[in-house]
């Protein structure tokens, strides 16, 4: 069986167990070695599987604390909006900080490209593209991290890809609340096919204009959702 289907089931079970109440909103999941036992599965089928719950809107993932649930129902407008409202500021905080990352990722990934890097962002950009066609907010997610995370690779700066990591774990539940709305993963879409353009074309001005606009638009449509 492959690892794919493996966390796709635990994912199932888990989601199951959250409906019908066995885990209660509020409550802290169990540790990954405990669902390991309970499941007879490995870790990364356990992480993989809570990285869908959280794309869903069933469970929030805090980074050094656990998994929590958040939600008996997919991606319930409430619990979206209260997030948004409850981490306003971080949010901000992390905009400014990416789109200083990004904008020098830019700059950089450009001097170094080869067709290599350049055919391997137009592939993720593809799978990008395909996944929004499919409402698949979970693959969204991992498609809109490969996207950026392959620009700050290109950069060849192991501390810039070490700030972008940290970055996208951190606020990935940003990413899954946000891609849930279809007008902003359709505004991502079209703002990668700009982004990827002037990269094409080494256009370092115009890629770093339409990043920072896709960053801020991004900011904007969060607003929104959460009603401000």
């Amino acid at each position: 069986m492959k690892a794919k289907s493996v966390s796709e089931s635990v994912y199932l079970k888990l989601r199951e167990m959250i409906e019908n109440g066995t885990f209660t909103v509020g409550q802290k999941l169990p540790t990954e070695q405990a669902l390991c036992a309970l499941f007879g599965v490995g870790r990364s089928s356990v992480r993989e599987a809570s990285r869908i719950l959280q794309a869903k809107g069933f469970v929030e993932i805090k980074r050094g604390s656990g998994v929590y649930v958040v939600s008996k129902t997919e991606n319930a407008p409430e619990n979206m909006s209260r997030w948004l409202l409850d981490n306003k500021e971080s949010i901000l905080n992390y905009m400014q900080v990416r789109m200083a990352i990004e904008d020098l990722a830019i700059t950089l990934f450009i001097q170094n490209q080869d067709k290599k890097q350049l055919k391997a962002l137009q592939r993720i950009e593809k799978s990008f593209e395909e996944a929004v066609e499919q409402g698949d907010v979970y693959r969204m997610v991992a498609m809109d991290e490969a996207f950026h995370g392959a620009i700050a690779r290109g950069t060849g700066n192991s501390l810039l890809i070490s700030i972008n990591k940290q970055l996208e774990e951190t606020f990935q539940q940003y990413r899954n609340i946000t891609f849930a709305n279809a007008e902003n993963r359709n505004a991502a879409v079209e703002a990668h096919r700009k982004i990827l353009d002037a990269i094409s074309i080494r256009d370092t001005n115009s890629a770093k204009y339409n990043m920072r606009n896709h960053l801020q638009v991004s900011v904007q449509n969060a607003i929104n959702m959460a009603g401000l």
